[in-house]
């Protein structure tokens, strides 16, 4: 059983007699209204730590709930504090006069931590291993664009410091250092944006509940490697100077990480520092940059809302989850997301305890964004997140590597008789000994190009489209 810290609660007490109810009254209803309502253990109690007014507004992440219309105490309840934001919380109002609850459902929590106290005991969380880059064998995973054609956009808001865990920071520097230790990208290709920026001040929360200033060097070279604040004013910035650099030679990874919200169905936003970003806002950002292809990793909850907006054309996305869930962190030291840990084991080679992942499932010596992908999705056991992926073209999710598309495999369509509607698709398209009929329309779309062998026939009333 969860156990109330300070003092605060004395069971059996009774409610006073006489003026209003007090602090430790309160407090004392909220903890048998949430024994009663049977929450899981897990949860964080946080009281605010001022007597609230009649109809006071409380300013959440991305909108605002106002007080009853008495005088009340309140608490915000985090149900499962081990999720990233948005998911399951309750606002909770005593009346100060009769001591009756008002209850209200929410997703986001408060915009500023510091007017609450936590009055929950907090656990003791182990300290968990980091991935080594001094062990990985890099020459079994590269393939594709020489590094100097390679960029990355790396984005982790964070809220605030009370809020910005150093799981992001850390998933950060797993991504950032596989990058640069294992695919060899350079550093001044990879742009990255990570809560306060440069700024010194504390930004993070620590696992054991202390706060700190988020190291400016992620892979531990001496160099600083964080530019930016991830605000949407520097996003904007980033994403208009890298479009005036890439062109259709060019491969852009964009990664994500921290928390994420949803307004409805598909409608989804990235919190930021402070701030946040909406799916089509991103994705217009996105859509400046006019590289040969694009992979997007995003870990944040909700991510699998932008989807439909980022999905294109040379495009292959992975999410942690739906538009509709959570994406959590990786028990029991809650060192990295748990997806993304998975993803970047696949494409790092390893596993933070050292151990060597083969996620390569083909055998052809590389790992593509697809093998990367079913590895994470695959080793991902937790309930209640469900891991995306969209490929604009089948099989460019299987050619596509973090060093840009090259794995070029071929589409044999030999010996055949087509008789109905059909799209081939492929990097190449081979055709030997097919006829065409029946009033069929084919459709051949391979990027690189179509070999016809012989034997091949497009009867009357066919139609053959190659693009």
């Amino acid at each position: 059983m969860k156990r109330i810290l300070n003092s605060l609660i004395f069971i059996g007490l009774s409610l006073s007699s006489f003026g209003q109810i007090s602090q430790n009254e309160a407090n004392v209803i909220v903890n048998n209204y949430i024994k009663n309502e049977k929450i899981s253990d897990d949860y964080w109690l946080y009281a605010y730590n001022k007597s609230m007014t009649k109809s006071l507004e409380i300013k959440l992440v991305s909108n605002e709930i106002k007080s009853p219309d008495f005088e009340t105490w309140t608490y915000f309840l985090d149900e499962i504090p081990f999720a990233n934001w948005s998911h399951d919380c309750r606002y909770i109002f005593i009346n100060k006069e009769n001591g009756k609850l008002t209850v209200r459902k929410e997703k986001l929590p408060p915009s500023d931590m510091n007017e609450w106290s936590i009055i929950t005991e907090l656990p003791k969380i182990p300290k968990g291993k980091k991935f080594d880059f001094n062990t990985t064998m890099k020459s079994t995973l590269k393939s594709g664009l020489t590094p100097s054609n390679c960029y990355a956009v790396i984005i982790s808001g964070g809220i605030d410091h009370t809020r910005n865990w150093e799981r992001y920071w850390n998933d950060c520097s797993a991504i950032y250092s596989t990058l640069v230790n294992v695919y060899d990208y350079l550093d001044d290709h990879i742009y990255v944006l990570i809560s306060d920026g440069t700024d010194p001040a504390d930004d993070m929360q620590l696992n054991d509940f202390t706060f700190q200033s988020s190291p400016l060097d992620l892979d531990g070279d001496g160099d600083n490697d964080i530019q930016f604040s991830a605000t949407s004013a520097n996003i904007t910035n980033v994403f208009n100077t890298i479009s005036g650099i890439l062109d259709s030679d060019d491969y852009l990874f964009i990664f994500s990480t921290d928390h994420g919200g949803q307004d409805s169905g598909d409608d989804v936003f990235l919190c930021l520092w402070g701030e946040n970003m909406d799916d089509n806002d991103f994705a217009t950002e996105v859509n400046k940059v006019n590289a040969g292809d694009i992979s997007i990793v995003m870990e944040q909850c909700h991510s699998g809302g932008f989807i439909s907006d980022l999905s294109d054309e040379g495009r292959v996305i992975a999410t942690a989850c739906t538009a509709d869930e959570n994406s959590w962190a990786m028990p029991p030291d809650y060192t990295y997301n748990e997806f993304v840990l998975h993803w970047t084991s696949a494409v790092a080679g390893q596993d933070p305890d050292g151990n060597p992942i083969d996620a390569d499932s083909d055998n052809d010596g590389f790992v593509s964004m697809l093998e990367a992908f079913e590895y994470a999705e695959a080793e991902d056991t937790r309930t209640g997140e469900t891991p995306q992926y969209n490929s604009t073209k089948d099989y460019l999710g299987a050619n596509l590597t973090l060093l840009g598309y090259e794995l070029c495999t071929t589409e044999n369509v030999h010996n055949e008789t087509i008789n109905s509607d059909v799209t081939i698709e492929n990097c190449n398209v081979d055709i030997d000994n097919v006829t065409i009929q029946n009033n069929a329309n084919v459709v051949i779309d391979a990027d690189n190009g179509v070999t016809i062998q012989k034997d091949f026939e497009v009867k009357v009333g066919s139609i053959l489209e190659i693009k």
